[in-house]
């Protein structure tokens, strides 16, 4: 009852207050419109590749009204900023004594109410009206039910209500705002009011979202949905801000950097509030991306503001060699972790599944690459390996060995990749002929190894802003990135065809197979699905800011520094840290973390069955009613 309350008084009294004074105050005539274009771009963008993604992927055998919900759900999620939570107090501190940054936010924010906001409302009312006709059993719904509902959720609505009594004010008694301390504020006591009324939002907003999460659960959607939200959109606003973004070279630079900053402000609340009216089943998994969101965005807006306050380019190069080499030092333990994992299993995870044997394969060219790139960024090792821009197009032994490393491991993804979209391909009997593919693997990365420059060999040597990027580094980029997107699309597809999963719980018979899965050949077990999807959905990530950040430096010119330079942080973390993500992906493998519980405790089962059973004996004996006929076989012939 008491959060009810809560709830109440955050989303439907302060929040919309906090609105109606945000846009009634803001001075909008300063605003560079292109700002506002590209992070409404990149969230229209968002918008329908996770509304899509949801109707096609998640759960199809739903009826199409509980599919469109649950899709609006998820897209108004990934373009929901926190704004007032967290956008305004970061981007004040960011750039308060700079430029004032808070229009935009406010700029952002009406475009949000008056655009998103309704368009999300009328996929829900369709939604809505759809579900309920589904129910009934009628095979068509009403036009004028859907218009009737839709028109009652937009006009009750008070987030709509105050941005449109916030903009009456601002045309009607502007003259009225007053200035105090350099900011724009409602004459008293209006302004004192709306202040008293606002003033716990920003707790109180946090602290519900973090009470609406009942129970996480680290599953394949909540972190797509953030990534999606806090890196996708990101690098999609900053993409579409060095178009739109004009001006001076300087504010430029920090209108620029801020699309790219406002698209990783994690997500707030509403969507929480939304999936509880319409979805309830989706409310634990929105709270779980909630919750992921806010860990996952603060490491990037620190780093962003770090590189944002550095004026030289030499302390962001610095930065990146560090994340750089931390990021090959952990991959090496992994990767000598993984070795290790795979001699202990090689009884059931060898040569026999072709899938394992890719696996295997990646995991011993991670290490390869790891190595190299230790060679280019120790900096007793730079002056001596790092070729000049000049050298660079000769390719040197280093270089190609590099290169090549790197371009077998992304081959190698995409062929894991197209193993999880069609598994029957790769249901092989022959050891000898599964090591084929790596092989070919191996082959095919010749190619871009001596026609394109390695990709983050241009942060590790320093390179002047030029960089040694080439053509064919922006085609092998693209080519990736649309190999990646043809399988994705034909997966969905396929898991559509497929029907809905068995999610019932296995029999007795089934328990005992399952218990005794190690016996079972390896050729007849199924592949690590799991593994699969996370490797999947690292490589979509990674291919993707390797074509943002490569056209910036290609057709740009790009400096590394600024929201770039972040950038190309994640980019480095993402490449170099293989081999955590593929160690960290198997140890949430059932099968594969069973196989070393047997082999690390074989007495494990037999000392639970014994100890099971030994308690049950024990409870089955009542110690204030011993007769001959329950005391053990001695005691009872003494009696």
């Amino acid at each position: 009852g008491h959060l009810q309350s809560m709830a109440v008084f955050t989303g439907q009294m302060a929040f919309p207050l906090l609105i109606f004074n945000t846009i009634a105050t803001a001075e909008l005539g300063s605003l560079d419109l292109g700002v506002i274009g590209a992070c409404s771009l990149g969230k229209v963008l968002v918008l329908g590749i996770t509304w899509l993604l949801t109707y096609c992927a998640f759960r199809p055998e739903r009826s199409h009204g509980q599919r469109i919900l649950t899709s609006s759900v998820f897209a108004f999620f990934a373009i929901a900023s926190d704004d007032f939570a967290i956008g305004f107090p970061v981007i004040d501190a960011l750039y308060g004594k700079v430029l004032d940054m808070g229009i935009y936010i406010a700029g952002n924010a009406l475009v949000g109410s008056f655009v998103f906001v309704p368009v999300t409302m009328a996929a829900l009312a369709v939604g809505g009206v759809l579900k309920k006709s589904e129910a009934d059993g009628s095979k068509k719904a009403s036009t004028c039910e859907i218009m009737r509902t839709l028109l009652f959720d937009l006009f009750s609505n008070p987030v709509l209500l105050m941005t449109g009594a916030g903009l009456l004010y601002k045309l009607l008694l502007g003259n009225t705002i007053i200035r105090e301390g350099g900011q724009s504020k409602l004459p008293h006591p209006f302004c004192d009011l709306i202040e008293l009324f606002t003033a716990p939002f920003t707790m109180c907003a946090l602290f519900l979202t973090g009470t609406s999460l009942r129970s996480a659960k680290l599953s394949t959607w909540p972190c797509g949905l953030v990534l999606l939200k806090v890196v996708v959109c990101a690098y999609l606003s900053y993409s579409f801000g060095t178009v739109f973004v004009t001006g001076h070279d300087e504010v430029r630079g920090l209108l620029r950097d801020f699309t790219f900053f406002y698209g990783a402000i994690p997500t707030g609340s509403p969507p929480i509030v939304f999936a509880g009216l319409y979805d309830p089943d989706s409310s634990e998994l929105v709270a779980t991306a909630v919750l992921l969101g806010l860990i996952l965005a603060g490491p990037i807006m620190f780093v962003t503001s770090v590189l944002l306050n550095s004026d030289a380019e030499s302390s962001a190069h610095d930065v990146l060699n560090d994340v750089q080499l931390s990021a090959d030092a952990a991959s090496l333990v992994c990767g000598a972790l993984l070795v290790v994992s795979l001699i202990i299993v090689r009884r059931f995870w060898n040569c026999v599944c072709p899938v394992k044997t890719l696996l295997a394969c990646y995991a011993l060219v991670l290490i390869a690459y790891n190595s190299l790139s230790l060679l280019f960024e120790i900096p007793e090792l730079q002056k001596d390996n790092c070729p000049t821009v000049d050298e660079l197009g000769q390719r040197s032994i280093l270089v190609l060995c590099f290169g090549w490393s790197q371009h077998t491991a992304s081959i190698l993804l995409l062929v894991l990749q197209l193993a999880l979209v069609k598994d029957s391909a790769f249901s092989g009997h022959r050891p000898a002929f599964n090591i084929l593919p790596p092989l070919l693997c191996a082959l095919l990365a010749l190619v871009p190894a001596f026609l394109a420059a390695p990709n983050t060999l241009y942060e590790i040597c320093r390179y002047e802003e030029s960089g040694p990027l080439t053509i064919a580094n922006m085609v092998w980029s693209c080519l990736k990135l649309a190999v990646c997107i043809g399988l994705s699309i034909r997966g969905i597809l396929a898991s559509g065809d497929r029907g809905a999963p068995d999610t019932s719980v296995p029999s007795s018979e089934e328990e005992e197979t399952s218990e005794e899965e190690p016996t079972t050949p390896e050729c007849q077990r199924p592949i690590p699905r799991g593994v699969l999807r996370v490797l999947t959905t690292m490589n979509i990530l990674k291919v993707l800011t390797q074509v943002v950040n490569a056209s910036q430096v290609y057709f740009k010119n790009r400096k590394t520094s600024g929201s770039f330079a972040a950038m190309l942080v994640l980019e480095s973390v993402i490449s170099h840290g293989q081999a955590v993500v593929l160690l960290a992906s198997l140890l949430f493998d059932s099968q594969f973390t069973s196989l070393h519980l047997d082999f690390c405790c074989p007495c494990l089962r037999r000392l639970t069955s014994w100890s099971t059973g030994a308690r049950d004996s024990l409870a089955s004996v009542n110690p204030f009613s011993l007769t001959a006929a329950n005391l053990p076989s001695s005691e009872a012939q003494e009696a």
